[in-house]
């Protein structure tokens, strides 16, 4: 008999699996930061994410983990999060677009790269040749 149990992420507690991967008393202070995101947000729409955060009492990251997976809409224009790679704040996709312009060309120079040394008119045939 399997029980498919396991320990929450955010207090340890152990749980029956789910699809939110967390225990109840967790999913539902979740839910709870997440309604109090949204109203303060329709009330306050120009709000940047540490305000929000100062206002509600919630850690930035809860609330950047909100916007990266689509709870929090992103009509709302100051909300933001740091880009993956050098952490300058972003409203959109994972990387900035200096970030992503680098990753490009690194793609660019893997795919085409240059030669090592430049090759000379001098063959080693011409060589044995004399």
């Amino acid at each position: 008999m399997n029980l498919n149990v396991a320990n929450c992420p955010n207090c340890g507690v152990v749980y029956q699996k789910n699809f939110r991967n967390m225990c109840m008393s967790c999913s539902s202070v979740s839910d709870d930061q997440l309604n109090r995101c949204t109203k303060y947000l329709w009330k306050n729409p120009k709000s940047t994410t540490e305000e929000v955060s100062l206002a509600l009492d919630v850690e930035p990251a809860i609330i950047i983990k909100f916007i990266k997976k689509g709870a929090i809409s992103k009509v709302f224009p100051n909300l933001t999060y740091p880009c993956d790679s050098c952490g300058n704040p972003i409203t959109d996709n994972r990387l900035c677009g200096k970030c992503a312009g680098n990753f490009r060309d690194l793609a660019h120079q893997i795919a085409n790269p240059k030669p090592l040394f430049k090759t000379s008119g001098f063959k080693i045939g011409d060589r044995l040749r004399s």
